[in-house]
């Protein structure tokens, strides 16, 4: 992530498909219709990466019971239950796709966004206007828009 926030997605998941056939890690995919592209399933780094790296296996292993007693010790400041290692991976699989679909999500919006005021840059303002009545009708009709009477005029 850089520091305006943006996620270079093409750039990272070409390094992943490169260490991936280098033999380094495995790299998973699955298809997620929601939001039309891929996600990253399942990112594990093999025995191979640590020995190019001339860490050893006991070093690895010690890293990760230090990072999970880590983990605990965070959770039970929050008054909440420790969790063994595989729970604590699931758990941060979990993070990682909520935050690629929600940020994927946000960049179609925007490109729709962006389409539509292409596409309406040559249209009068009345057509406009219409396009918003229309559009703010069938999101009411829907229930996705659920503000009062003076926003849906404020749209307008």
């Amino acid at each position: 992530e850089s520091g305006a926030g943006k996620l270079s997605i093409t750039r990272a998941t070409r390094a992943l498909t490169f260490l991936s056939e280098l033999g380094l890690i495995t790299y998973q995919t699955e298809y997620d219709p929601l939001i039309g592209c891929y996600i990253p399933t399942d990112i594990t780094f093999t025995s191979a990466l640590f020995a190019a790296l001339d860490v050893s296996e006991e070093a690895v292993a010690a890293a990760r019971r230090s990072r999970v007693e880590w983990e605990n010790r965070q959770r039970k400041k929050q008054g909440l239950d420790t969790l063994g290692m595989d729970e604590l991976i699931a758990k941060a699989w979990r993070f990682v796709r909520e935050r690629f679909r929600s940020y994927q999500t946000e960049l179609k919006s925007r490109g729709i966004k962006r389409a539509r005021a292409r596409r309406d840059a040559n249209r009068e303002r009345q057509d406009i206007v219409t396009l918003v009545k229309r559009q703010l009708t069938r999101e009411i009709s829907e229930g996705r828009f659920s503000a009062s009477r003076e926003a849906v005029k404020r749209e307008v």
